[in-house]
């Protein structure tokens, strides 16, 4: 029997600022548009973050992280029972050689991020698969243990 997944993710509360903020500093050019500045770049600032959605069934949490552009290879995960730390990284180089010309160009592309998990996970049986850029964490959570409740008969 196939178990199905949890159809409710919630959006991390920043998402929305996280967004707001790309979109000013991505057109910060705009708003100190001077006719005698036109001519003088102006540098983009972009922030980079991972997006992650985290569900719960009942006995695993499901988290998806957007990271496109990476490959498998290039993504490391670490998790703890109450963490989860993932982060990517990709070098580029690019060297192009003629008879009066040599061309060297390096890129480095690197995010990161930590998130506290709503509950406590088993550190074995962790299962993440990467698919067109989405990649997905599958952790079962730990057992919790219910305190054992005694009434106590005073003398």
């Amino acid at each position: 029997m196939v178990k199905k997944r949890p159809l409710l993710w919630f959006e991390e509360p920043l998402d929305e600022f996280r967004k707001m903020q790309d979109d000013f500093f991505g057109n910060m050019h705009e708003i100190f548009k001077n006719p005698l500045l036109s001519r003088i770049p102006m540098p983009e600032f972009k922030t980079r973050f991972i997006p992650v959605r985290i569900g719960e069934a009942d006995d695993e949490l499901i988290l998806k992280a957007e990271l496109l552009g990476f490959s498998k290879d290039e993504i490391k995960i670490k998790v703890t029972p109450e963490t989860f730390f993932i982060s990517a990284e990709k070098r580029k180089q690019s060297i192009e050689r003629k008879k009066d010309f040599f061309k060297a160009e390096k890129g480095f592309n690197s995010v990161s991020r930590m998130i506290t998990l709503p509950e406590e996970v088993k550190t074995e049986g962790i299962k993440a698969k990467f698919d067109n850029g989405i990649l997905e964490v599958i952790m079962p959570k730990k057992e919790v243990r219910r305190k054992e409740e005694k009434d106590v008969k005073i003398d």
